[in-house]
């Protein structure tokens, strides 16, 4: 099946320029936009600060982690893209590693999963930007929808333990960092 939906996504998008274009985009560079999200996160204002500002922390520990746990993963397991198993041309040029895990979206939903738990109302926006990411290299044949899902699940567990590491970080940090009294 999910081969499946690989074949009709990238289909569709080589179908419609226009798709192929947004789809090319934002396989690409569609996580950068994650960071000046969370760096604005960070230095607003406003009620949610504190909780913001944790969740960053535990994101960005996270995605640390992440990063790591990707590289081992690709090399232990070395599952073929699907533009390698299905004989199709990927929309975005791409080594033929291993297409678990999605590195852009455990790093992207590793950033931002925490925000989603802390302040939804930011957090789940830039979760769906993050998973969109993912679906987009779906489309470009980078990578399978489990690749997509098994990295986003793996991103969320390393969150829910980042958490716990940011509640014991957040407090030795510099005052300039911390958000203001009152």
């Amino acid at each position: 099946m999910g081969s499946a939906i690989v074949v009709g996504l990238h289909g569709w998008a080589v179908a419609q320029p226009w798709l192929g274009s947004l789809a090319v985009l934002v396989a690409d560079d569609g996580v950068w936009l994650l960071p000046p999200a969370l760096i604005a996160a960070w230095f607003v204002g406003g009620p949610s600060r504190a909780a913001r500002q944790q969740a960053v922390l535990a994101g960005c520990l996270a995605a640390v982690v992440a990063v790591g746990l990707g590289l081992l993963l690709e090399h232990v397991l070395a599952r073929p893209r699907p533009f390698v198993a299905l004989g199709i041309q990927p929309l975005v040029p791409h080594a033929a590693d291993s297409s678990f895990p999605s590195d852009h979206t455990l790093i992207g939903v590793a950033l931002v999963g925490a925000l989603a738990w802390r302040v939804p109302r930011l957090g789940l926006w830039l979760l769906g930007w993050a998973l969109l990411v993912g679906l987009a290299r779906v489309t470009a044949a980078l990578h399978y929808p489990s690749d997509i899902l098994g990295s986003a699940v793996l991103a969320l567990i390393l969150d829910a333990l980042a958490l716990h590491a940011a509640a014991t970080i957040a407090p030795r940090l510099p005052a300039w960092l911390s958000p203001p009294a009152g």
